[in-house]
């Protein structure tokens, strides 16, 4: 991923999470929850992906890769797969 597709995305990103409202008199439904959630797993896997091509680290920024990718692809079908990578417990991507 280069540096431009990342900044792309994480602005993309940002700005889906910024629509979607915290508003007491309007508040989010269980699935705009849900969603908000995946909007922000999203975004610290690409804050992480930066990170590790910033300090040359090619191996975390593979892993953070692959990890936005399954987060982007099946968090919002399996959220037990979701579940996993939010507990950190995703061991199963490995190199």
């Amino acid at each position: 991923m280069t540096d431009e597709e990342l900044e792309k995305l994480t602005q993309e990103v940002t700005g889906q999470i910024e629509r979607m409202s915290d508003d007491p008199e309007n508040p989010l439904d269980k699935a705009e929850k849900k969603h908000k959630r995946i909007l922000e797993a999203r975004r610290r896997a690409l804050d992480r992906i930066k990170t590790a091509k910033e300090k040359g680290n090619v191996d975390r920024e593979a892993k953070d890769s692959m990890e936005y990718a399954v987060i982007t692809e099946y968090a919002e079908k399996n959220p037990f797969i979701f579940a996993l990578i939010r507990a950190g417990l995703a061991t199963w991507i490995r190199f």
